[in-house]
């Protein structure tokens, strides 16, 4: 069964490796087949990973726009034990992150990591705001 989009005047989505911008106009699709697919909502933009959680998210969603990557993957164990070196308290939010990646699910993986970006948040708020450009 096709997935079913609809796009708002001037989002964007990402689908496989290109990224598709909406004109003016609501619009519908549909797509059939296995390629991975972001809205623009879950979209962050390297520059604006300015935090350990936001960096570990980022590594994810290009492991799962990629379909996995070994280089990615010791990437983000680097990122992950950076994080947990930083904020010991954020583990239980990085397992299931890791166990995903373990499956292949980059896609479960992105919606944890996700959980692990507002956790980060909750503890150190607006001291890792006052870090970003």
């Amino acid at each position: 069964m096709p997935l079913k989009i609809e796009l708002k005047p001037r989002e964007s989505i990402i689908i496989g490796d290109a990224l598709i911008t909406n004109d003016n106009d609501r619009i519908r699709f549909y797509i059939d087949g296995n390629v991975p697919i972001l809205r623009e909502k879950f979209i962050l933009k390297e520059k604006d990973a300015t935090t350990p959680a936001k960096r570990v998210y980022f590594i994810v969603q290009q492991m799962y726009l990629s379909k996995g990557s070994k280089q990615l993957q010791q990437l983000f164990l680097e990122y992950v034990r950076d994080l947990q070196e930083a904020a010991p308290s954020l583990r239980p939010y990085v397992a299931p992150i890791a166990e995903a990646i373990i499956v292949s699910d980059y896609y479960a993986a992105i919606k944890s990591a996700a959980k692990l970006i507002e956790q980060e948040d909750k503890l150190f708020g607006s001291t890792l705001k006052g870090t970003q450009p």
